[in-house]
């Protein structure tokens, strides 16, 4: 379980640079920088997270690494669906669905980290140490 999250972790943070920096350069200019720096220091902290767990230590990091993208995902996804926000504000409906993907892919590996690392701590309180 641990080895599918580290993975999803990388092609992940691979994912949202990449899709971070397309996004902001087709527009005519950056989004405002706290709106796409988070989604850079998601990108690093998720990196830190896939190299900590590489022995199967630090899962705490990526576990947390996830919690931060399902974070600040679902206050980005549920953001697009406020019925105050004018129509012009709104991001257009495949940026939504890869933000609501996105979100998916964060829960998924949040809840996989955090039972890969239940069952670690379950593991070793039954063997005593």
């Amino acid at each position: 379980m641990l080895t599918a999250c580290r993975y999803l972790a990388l092609a992940y943070a691979i994912g949202l640079a990449i899709a971070e920096a397309v996004l902001n350069s087709v527009q005519g200019q950056w989004q405002y920088a706290p709106m796409w720096v988070i989604d850079y220091v998601i990108v690093a902290y998720l990196l830190i997270g896939f190299w900590a767990t590489r022995r199967g230590r630090g899962v705490p990091v990526l576990m947390s690494a996830y919690a931060l993208s399902a974070g600040v995902l679902y206050m980005a996804f549920f953001a697009s669906f406020d019925p105050d926000l004018p129509d012009s504000a709104r991001g257009p409906g495949f940026v939504v669905a890869l933000i609501g993907l996105a979100l998916s892919v964060s829960v998924f590996g949040l809840i996989g980290t955090t039972a890969a690392w239940a069952l670690r701590e379950r593991a070793a309180a039954a063997g005593g140490g």
